[in-house]
């Protein structure tokens, strides 16, 4: 028998999850608001990195907290151990760092950020340090002489990794330290990237109502694209015109006058009671579906992808205020006569027979003809709803759905045959 996870490894988990998320949402947030002659990089250089135009580099490190009242203290795990990232980055004798001047070089070209959600502590006294340093209020042997106070271990104590980490950046050299921690720079309380990024898409004017639909569309594209460059063994950076160049289309729609439209297809649309709807009952009185057609099975599935796909459709254009109810139910209206003037024309023939014979007496082979004329023609037929045409597969989810109620049907008698038993 399986053992159940303990509560600290559920933990663990949700924090990683969690954590791969926030850094994934944080570098689409960057994406958003590239330039002309910048990329961005996601798990290349860091988890998040900037280059610019001319050479220089932001490197950003993301941490995330589940504790939502999680604040930064001044001898914080992911704190220190980011600057310890960053100061072997910058060391690294295999990138032909091994000396000051090219690790100065280095320092100065890249700017190093570490973005969490952790907010801001009065006690943490490093960040305050910091500050002063920056502004030329305090001097780098001050900042060493309080690192080294806080990285060594109280009495009685073995040395933490933390305190190691700490003692990394007290090790180095004045002029070292001095040059990166003005290059050091802290995001703190940031965890609502989800408004964030939809600020950024308002800012590409896209208006109120459709910016869930692009961002959706974003999004899913960027997770596509990252799977397959990752499959592929390949980098994670995008520059700005292959940015502009895969994600401008769906800015586009979301400022255009058509309506969003969900390609969302269902997995398995076909429900048990298939052939107590309405619109398959009348199909296969029409003789148009036949359980012995080796596509039966398959005609099904299309029938019912089509009208689930319209409705899923048609159901949040209205919750999303994109069509009134009015429009809505114009819309049904003028399918209907639409499907009407197809019926006629077909049916034409038969009516003037009915006017001299009962309809048993005319001939099942025309009628069952004319009902099938109908139908495919009726199919043929492009939609059109508030400007947006529909694409066969939606407008044919109409014409299946009106049949369900049913305000439509394809053989001569239809309405004697099925309305009365509604």
């Amino acid at each position: 028998m399986r053992n159940e996870k303990n509560v600290h490894e559920k933990t663990a988990a949700e924090s990683k999850s969690i954590g791969f998320d926030y850094q994934y949402y944080f570098f689409l947030y960057e994406l958003l608001q590239i330039k002309e002659g910048q990329s961005v990089g996601y798990e290349v250089k860091d988890d998040v990195h900037i280059e610019m135009r001319d050479g220089k580099q932001t490197l950003i490190q993301l941490k995330h907290s589940i504790n939502s009242q999680s604040t930064l203290s001044e001898k914080d795990g992911d704190l220190w151990k980011t600057i310890s990232n960053w100061i072997e980055m910058i060391t690294d004798s295999a990138s032909n760092r091994s000396v000051p001047s090219s690790q100065y070089k280095f320092i100065d070209n890249t700017h190093f950020l570490l973005v969490t959600n952790k907010a801001y502590s009065k006690k943490n006294e490093f960040l305050s340090k910091i500050s002063l340093l920056k502004e030329n209020i305090i001097s780098v042997d001050s900042l060493k002489e309080y690192l080294i106070k806080l990285g060594t271990p109280k009495e009685g104590k073995g040395e933490s990794q933390v305190d190691k980490y700490i003692r990394n950046l007290y090790s180095m050299d004045d002029e070292w330290v001095e040059k990166f921690i003005k290059k050091l720079d802290f995001c703190l309380s940031k965890d609502e990237l989800f408004e964030l990024i939809n600020t950024r898409l308002k800012e590409k004017n896209i208006p109120e109502r459709r910016i869930e639909h692009v961002f959706h569309a974003v999004d899913s594209s960027l997770r596509k694209m990252i799977y397959e460059e990752v499959k592929a063994r390949r980098k994670v950076t995008i520059n700005f015109d292959e940015y502009y160049k895969k994600f401008t289309h769906y800015f586009d729609l979301g400022r255009i006058k058509k309506l969003p439209i969900s390609l969302y297809r269902p997995k398995d649309p076909v429900p048990d009671s298939s052939e107590t709807f309405t619109s398959i009952r009348q199909l296969i009185d029409s003789e148009i579906l036949d359980k012995r057609d080796e596509d039966y099975e398959d005609e099904l599935v299309s029938i019912f992808t089509s009208k689930m796909m319209l409705l899923n459709n048609i159901e949040q254009w209205v919750q999303d205020s994109e069509i009134t109810v009015e429009e809505k139910m114009r819309f049904n209206d003028n399918s209907k006569k639409m499907w009407e003037t197809i019926h006629k024309k077909y049916h034409s023939k038969l009516k003037r027979k009915l006017r001299k014979v009962n309809i048993e007496d005319l001939d099942m082979e025309e009628i069952l003809e004319s009902a099938s004329q109908c139908y495919y023609d009726v199919l043929g037929l492009n939609l059109t709803i508030d400007e947006t045409e529909l694409d066969p597969i939606l407008s044919n989810g109409q014409f299946y759905v009106l049949s369900d109620e049913p305000s439509i049907g394809w053989l001569i008698d239809w309405k004697e045959r099925y309305k009365e038993n509604e």
